[in-house]
């Protein structure tokens, strides 16, 4: 595969690639088309992705395109709104691991998935029952 341009619209077309080459289900392939159809509607395909910054993520965060339908004007269900998110991220992490750039560009706290709780912190739930050592 030759290395794209390092503009957006290349670099979505090389990942979705890569991915349909992983044998990812082509369903995978088409939600993750569309979901990039936003990511491409809010940067421009010509965007460099060295020039995306953390700051224009999180614009991205608070756009019409990521939040509203583009044909109807109505909200997107915040399901929707996470997978767009992951699926940015996720492109990101890739160029960073090809090398066409150097760092992913997050904002800081920005829709981290939830993490398992850290050994010694307290499981909040008034069901929660130690087992007994044997």
């Amino acid at each position: 595969m030759a290395e794209p341009t390092l503009a957006l619209a290349p670099t979505i077309a090389a990942y979705l690639q890569a991915l349909a080459a992983q044998g990812k289900h082509p369903r995978t392939l088409y939600t993750y088309g569309k979901d990039c159809e936003q990511i491409l509607a809010y940067f421009g395909p010509e965007k460099r992705l060295s020039n995306i910054l953390p700051a224009h993520i999180a614009r991205f965060f608070k756009s019409d395109e990521l939040l509203k339908v583009s044909k109807t004007g109505k909200d997107r269900a915040p399901a929707t709104i996470l997978k767009t998110q992951r699926v940015l991220r996720m492109l990101l992490i890739w160029a960073v691991e090809q090398g066409w750039i150097s760092t992913l560009p997050w904002p800081k706290g920005a829709n981290k998935e939830p993490s398992a709780p850290k050994t010694g912190q307290l499981i909040e739930s008034s069901h929660f029952v130690p087992s007994e050592a044997s």
